[in-house]
């Protein structure tokens, strides 16, 4: 009975009568069941009934000319009345139920363990498009059939294994041995020309010279051969030798005579967006920047829980600098430094001893045009290609 009316509610009356004791049989008589009664005063009586008979309470002292007073209200009733008046509350409350009934059941977090040269993105982008991402089933990551799709999307991995804990979802990867990288060198090679020009010096380490100081070879000829006439037999090493040669090249390079210099900052912007997993949320309609004018600067703030588990959830913020543009010329000097860092790249060693040039304007560019004396190694190893034939003496 305790029970029943604490679940349909209670209510705590105060009567004040001038004859208090007939108020009560009063009461009492109507059938209205009352409990912890106490008497305040003289005229003023308290006591507990239930919910349903306030009403036929009223009306008895409204009769008398009693006065009743309402000071409490008790039990689960009213408990769930007061809370029809806190909506925000209510949906708290169905909300945290709802996650904890379904945040168990999916992996918010992912780590890899054992890997050692692959990068843990790169096997968890992989692990995405094989089902084990943010907000995946636990039961659809842990089943074998996933297992098999990460090792064949990764044919770097040997074994991948996937366990839960909780939300995590840990995968347990062994890389592939590395084979050893045979260095397959030719057994028989030749140094070749790599280009026309005069010899100047021959240095023949293995194999036999083929050119002299003063001779003319063009590309592709053979300078030191991997093949050697001992009389009675041919001996086959792989040749090695510096050739140096006097060597011509031409080059033409253009640059535009004026150009755009950035000054002064005028104006800053900062623009935000969010990426959640693959999604990109801008949140200005323009987040592009396309002026010349203009400088960006990227910082992103990943979510990270304690612990160090980084979320799929990244807060990107873009900071614009406008700056002040202005023309400034360019001096023609630029392509003669140029060429020179050019040629010297372009040659295993040597310098470029004689230049020629000549620098126009034409269109708003300059343009130089040179031809160029060098100095350089034009020696290159080529190996020995099978079916090849050789004649001998």
């Amino acid at each position: 009975m305790g029970l029943f009316r604490n679940l349909a509610g209670e209510i705590r009356v105060r009567l004040t009568s001038a004859d208090v004791a007939e108020a009560l049989a009063a009461v009492s008589g109507a059938g209205i069941p009352i409990k912890n009664a106490a008497a305040e005063d003289e005229l003023t009586f308290s006591f507990t009934i239930a919910r349903g008979d306030y009403k036929k309470l009223s009306s008895i002292a409204k009769r008398r000319g009693d006065l009743i007073r309402l000071t409490d209200r008790r039990g689960i009733y009213w408990d769930l009345q007061r809370l029809r008046r806190r909506p925000v509350f209510i949906f708290g409350m169905v909300f945290l139920l709802m996650m904890a009934m379904f945040v168990p059941s999916r992996v918010l977090l992912i780590e890899v363990r054992g890997n050692t040269t692959i990068p843990a993105s790169q096997i968890i982008e992989a692990a995405g498009e094989c089902g084990i991402c943010f907000g995946a089933s636990r039961r659809e990551v842990r089943s074998e059939k996933v297992k098999n799709a990460l090792l064949e999307a990764m044919p770097e991995l040997a074994w991948a294994g996937v366990n839960t804990y909780g939300c995590r979802a840990v995968i347990s990867v062994r890389q592939r041995d590395p084979e050893p990288e045979k260095m397959q060198r030719p057994e028989v090679a030749h140094i070749v020309a790599a280009r026309d020009g005069f010899v100047l010096s021959c240095d023949v380490v293995s194999g036999s010279g083929q050119c002299i100081p003063g001779q003319a070879v063009k590309a592709g000829e053979v300078l030191i051969s991997g093949y050697t006439d001992c009389g009675i037999c041919i001996t086959a090493t792989r040749a090695d030798g510096e050739i140096m040669a006097a060597t011509t090249r031409a080059l033409t390079a253009v640059t535009p005579a004026e150009c755009m210099k950035k000054g002064r900052q005028i104006k800053e912007t900062v623009k935000y967006s969010l990426i959640v997993g693959k999604i990109r949320i801008n949140f200005d309609n323009n987040s592009g920047i396309l002026d010349a004018s203009c400088g960006r600067m990227v910082t992103n703030y990943h979510l990270t829980l304690p612990g160090g588990y980084r979320l799929p959830v990244t807060l990107v913020k873009q900071t614009a600098t406008e700056m002040e543009l202005s023309a400034i010329g360019t001096e023609p000097t630029v392509l003669q430094d140029y060429a020179v860092r050019y040629l010297g790249s372009q040659m295993i060693a040597g310098t470029v001893t004689e230049a020629v040039e000549s620098i126009t304007e034409d269109g708003g560019v300059w343009m130089l045009t040179g031809d160029y004396a060098c100095t350089e190694m034009i020696g290159r190893e080529r190996a020995e290609q099978n079916g090849e034939l050789h004649e001998t003496d």
